[in-house]
């Protein structure tokens, strides 16, 4: 690195530590600096900080307006000495170097040049190269501080931004479970201002309706069917593995630390035999730390796999499946409750790190894998899609029966929201539901209308609610439980 290249590298290290420290002063000055004080929104700002000045660094060091002139400069100073014709072509390099920064031509005082002698000029090509850094310098730094400006403002307007955001949707904490954490971890900074409106009017319907928020825990919470389902024959394949044990067939395998008198070394145990050094035995004892020898053998063992066992427990929430109905008799109101309940769910899914696929359906669908890395802005955006067409829940319950077969989401909990007005399952479709269930997936359904619909009373979920929205009232339906008991 060149001393000119030194130079600016530690005069713009300085100015960013100038810049930085104006900018959190700044934000410690405004009305949301109570957000310093979270430990997760500090950390993520410093994050954002270092990157940000990473960035104006490289971005100073590619638009280096005086890259030239500088390169011509310390060609200058590298010379040991310098002609006649060299110092002509150095003035006339200084010149257009001063036409550059808009300052008076002064050529008419080099001119004399061609009388110096070989000292007066190496004096002289010193004094202009002397002058000539001294320019650079001072034009180089007005350009980073204009720079470093703009720059900072812009990101603070950026972080200003961001904190609104976090502001925004704090409000709503207690409705969604949405956190700093949540908000920071799963969100890329892409949310833009009708997304963050569109996210209140979901999460303020949230908030004022306790009866949905209660739906919402119990959804998450349920159980499939507490009655029994019939016997399926399962494939248990038996298989040899050779397992390691600290005391099978010992065999010496190196020294550790422990609390074990029958292996402490020899040397250990010779510190009982004076009597000033027993104390030290008894305090490495207590604290696990004699010298000892490490045992370890094998054997092998027959274990036996259960390749179709549930991996859901009582109390454990495992991957979920949602189908949400945006169909034209869902639109307005009821829309706006089934968007609710997902997002709260998805939200829920985000803070246990839970997998999730949500299926949005009328009679195409789309779909999103919270499994695969998407945002709280991917899960905003999707939501905010509407098809407002027929209804089809075919295709949603296929699709999802599908997902049913990946690892992640084997034995998942398949919830519908939707008004339920359509059509019979075909019997196929509704075999293959009953197969799902009995190797362990739950069925849900949440229907959001003011009356009974008798496709919710087939036997198809294990669990069923309806939403009556202009009362906001939830009442459970028992489902029939006839066609599924066991024998």
């Amino acid at each position: 690195m060149s001393r000119l290249d030194l130079q600016q590298h530690q005069r713009q290290h300085t100015a960013l530590e100038q810049l930085t420290g104006q900018l959190y002063q700044e934000l410690a000055d405004s009305s949301l600096k109570h957000w310093l004080d979270d430990q997760k929104v500090s950390q993520h700002l410093d994050d954002k900080v270092r990157a940000w000045a990473y960035q104006a660094k490289s971005s100073l060091d590619q638009q280096h307006p005086y890259r030239e002139v500088q390169q011509q400069l310390e060609h200058w100073l590298a010379q040991p000495s310098i002609n006649s014709a060299e110092f002509q072509q150095m003035q006339v390099q200084y010149q257009d170097f001063q036409a550059q920064l808009g300052l008076p031509d002064l050529s008419p005082f080099w001119t004399q040049s061609a009388t110096f002698s070989a000292g007066q000029r190496e004096l002289q090509a010193q004094l202009l190269t002397e002058k000539w850094q001294r320019k650079l310098t001072e034009a180089i730094a007005h350009w980073e501080f204009e720079q470093l400006a703009l720059q900072r403002d812009a990101f603070l307007d950026e972080i200003r931004d961001f904190l609104s955001q976090m502001q925004r949707l704090a409000k709503y904490k207690d409705a969604t479970g949405i956190e700093t954490g949540i908000f920071i971890d799963y969100s890329r900074g892409q949310l833009q201002p009708q997304d963050i409106q569109q996210f209140e009017q979901w999460a303020s319907y949230l908030q004022e309706d306790r009866e949905l928020q209660a739906l919402c825990q119990k959804i998450g919470s349920a159980q499939p069917a507490h009655y029994p389902r019939q016997a399926v024959q399962q494939h248990r394949p038996e298989q040899e593995l050779e397992l390691l044990e600290q005391h099978w067939h010992e065999e010496i395998t190196g020294i550790q630390l422990a609390q074990d008198l029958n292996l402490a070394l020899p040397s250990e145990l010779a510190l009982l035999a004076d009597p000033d050094l027993a104390l030290l035995f008894d305090l490495k004892y207590l604290e696990s730390n004699l010298m000892s020898f490490n045992l370890q053998g094998q054997h092998s063992s027959r274990v036996i796999q259960d390749q179709t066992a549930r991996h859901k427990r009582l109390g454990q929430k495992g991957p979920m499946i949602l189908c949400l109905d945006t169909s034209g008799s869902m639109h307005g109101q009821p829309e706006l409750i089934a968007k609710a309940m997902s997002l709260y769910l998805a939200i829920q899914a985000m803070k246990a790190k839970r997998p999730m696929y949500l299926i949005n359906f009328s009679t195409q669908l789309t779909s999103l894998n919270l499994l695969e890395g998407y945002s709280l802005d991917d899960l905003i955006h999707f939501l905010s899609q509407s098809f407002h067409g027929g209804t089809d829940v075919i295709p949603a319950i296929e699709h999802a029966l599908s997902m049913l077969a990946q690892p992640n989401f084997h034995n998942a909990d398949v919830l519908v929201v939707s008004d339920f007005i359509m059509g019979q399952l075909p019997t196929e479709l509704m075999a293959q539901v009953e197969q799902q269930k009995q190797q362990g997936t739950g069925f849900y359904a949440v229907a959001i209308g003011n009356f009974r619909f008798e496709h919710l009373n087939q036997g198809l979920f294990d669990h069923q609610w309806i939403y009556q929205s202009k009362e906001r009232k939830v009442r459970y339906l028992p489902s029939n439980r006839s066609d599924r008991v066991s024998k």
